[in-house]
């Protein structure tokens, strides 16, 4: 993607937004595409509650809202906000196409770039069909070292996120009080460390916790 992101600047406006600050709401119509440069957004609805239901993040060299950039819809499907101060290439989605389908190589990146995020959202979906709540955060802690993960050291993996429990919670579809304790227990087996929003997994603690060997060999980072 570092390619794509270098051929688009100069076709675009650097914009930087504030922590909390909402990029796009669910139901607008974009005015341009969003490439990140630098920070987090988080996308997510609200149920009928007005509960708040995270259904992804966006990190850096990410391009949303992709449903509107290539026109399988007329408007923004999700909320969009800054979890960290961020910044962004603003362009229109026209400009941004054109470009991708201007050398082999860029689209060979955007095959890449898109084949990861659905192997990450097929765990995901896998992490959310799951019965028990132990398995479920397992999972899911799975979906975030895949599609969000750095190694540090060998086996060990940081998230490069900073996640709060209530927004684990939201992810997983659990109570904030079940997601503590669960978040908890991997943390005394060792599978699971944090400091404040900071998170650091075992790669081969958890899947040996999940049993789950069909993992192993899949490619992170």
């Amino acid at each position: 993607m570092d390619d794509v992101i270098e051929a688009i600047r100069p076709l675009s406006v650097t914009r930087t937004f504030k922590k909390r600050s909402i990029l796009l709401y669910q139901g607008e119509a974009p005015r341009s595409a969003f490439v990140l440069l630098d920070g987090v957004i988080k996308a997510y609805t609200l149920n009928n509650a007005g509960e708040e239901q995270v259904v992804a993040f966006h990190i850096n060299g990410d391009m949303f809202p992709a449903s509107w950039v290539f026109d399988k819809s007329s408007s923004t499907l999700y909320y969009y906000e800054a979890l960290t101060d961020c910044e962004v290439l603003a362009l229109p989605k026209d400009v941004l196409k054109d470009t991708i389908l201007s050398k082999p190589e860029y689209m060979r990146a955007m095959l890449d770039y898109y084949v990861t995020n659905y192997t990450g959202l097929m765990m995901r979906v896998t992490a959310l069909e799951q019965s028990r709540a132990s398995e479920k955060i397992m999972f899911t802690l799975y979906y975030l070292l895949f599609r969000y993960g750095k190694e540090v050291k060998p086996g060990m993996y940081a998230l490069r996120l900073q996640l709060t429990q209530s927004i684990i919670a939201s992810l997983v579809g659990l109570t904030r009080e079940t997601t503590a304790t669960e978040l908890g227990k991997l943390r005394r087996q060792k599978i699971l460390s944090y400091i404040a929003q900071q998170y650091t997994v075992d790669k081969g603690a958890l899947e040996r916790a999940l049993g789950e060997d069909n993992f192993t060999d899949i490619k992170i980072g």
